[in-house]
């Protein structure tokens, strides 16, 4: 199983996406959920935002699968 994760791309360049993927490709450690890949959209479509046309791209992050709830559950003890 994965999580798979949906970016909202508005306000994102492509360049800083592939920064950040690079680093979660190198962030390796036990506490760490595991990153198994990413698909970014090329096509795009134009859609509203804030009054103009803009492209908007899918830019999606998949990472291994982890039951028992979320990270914020366990920090707040509403586990």
């Amino acid at each position: 199983m994965v999580a798979v994760k949906l970016l909202n791309t508005f306000g994102i360049h492509e360049n800083k996406f592939q920064e950040e993927v690079k680093c979660l490709i190198k962030a390796k450690h036990k506490n760490i959920v595991r990153f198994l890949g990413y698909c970014a959209d090329t096509q795009g479509k134009m859609e509203e935002y804030e009054g103009n046309l803009v492209m908007a791209r899918s830019w999606l992050l998949c990472f291994e699968y982890v039951c028992n709830g979320t990270l914020d559950k366990h920090i707040s003890g509403r586990m």
